[in-house]
């Protein structure tokens, strides 16, 4: 158990030094772009794909710090889950993200509240990616028992029953119109992780009519449950 233990922190630490180190070449790939006098079509595709990557490195860091979220220094606390939908989708919609909300009044759920920011985050991106630009993403809040359930759906592709489960480990994508080239198959690995570290549960539900149902459960109990 000792030997497993020291294996996974291993390979946190070597995850998260790998992708540290690879933003300074991308700061220096920035720079040069903006120095290069390319043309402005040319230059704003580099940027993308500089600005892709980084997002990319940017899930490899944070699937390393879940591996042992108390080495974040984030400390639980009761999280108003009302408010963080708020305060996460309103610069979706500042960018003209067409985001629905459908939200209950629940008690305060223990949690720590950047981990929750990015496990609802990375649902919001994963629905737009994949469904984002002809439907609007509805996201949902509700109690069910002594859970919350937080939840973002989306009409797109959606995933296949028997792929449910193999969508939540890390560098996953579907072969069908639901995976892309983009992103590092981290995201729902992330979502996944956090909803665990809480004590909750990571579910992905076919909708009716089409689409995918991304349901959190967290618990609504004392904070020590949280790892």
């Amino acid at each position: 158990s000792r030997s497993l233990a020291q294996q996974q922190a291993d390979r946190a630490l070597i995850l998260a030094g790998i992708s540290h180190d690879l933003r300074t070449p991308l700061a220096r790939l920035r720079l040069g772009i903006e120095l290069s006098g390319a043309d402005p079509p040319t230059r704003q595709g580099m940027e993308a794909d500089i600005d892709e990557m980084d997002k990319i490195i940017g899930q490899f860091l944070e699937f390393a710090r879940q591996d042992d979220p108390s080495q974040g220094g984030e400390s639980a606390d009761r999280i108003d889950l009302k408010r963080l939908v708020g305060e996460v989708a309103e610069p979706y919609l500042k960018r003209g993200a067409d985001l629905k909300a459908d939200l209950a009044e629940l008690p305060p759920v223990p949690g720590r509240p950047l981990a929750l920011r990015r496990l609802l985050a990375n649902l919001i991106d994963n629905a737009l990616r994949h469904a984002g630009e002809t439907k609007p993403i509805e996201i949902g809040l509700r109690q069910t028992g002594e859970h919350a359930v937080l939840s973002v759906s989306d009409r797109g592709p959606g995933i296949p029953p028997a792929q449910v489960e193999r969508m939540k480990r890390p560098f996953t994508r579907l072969d069908s119109a639901r995976g892309n080239a983009k992103g590092s198959g981290l995201g729902l690995a992330i979502v996944d992780r956090i909803a665990r570290n809480h004590g909750g549960e990571l579910k992905l539900v076919a909708r009716d009519g089409g689409g995918l149902t991304a349901e959190v459960l967290l618990p609504i109990g004392q904070i020590g449950g949280i790892r």
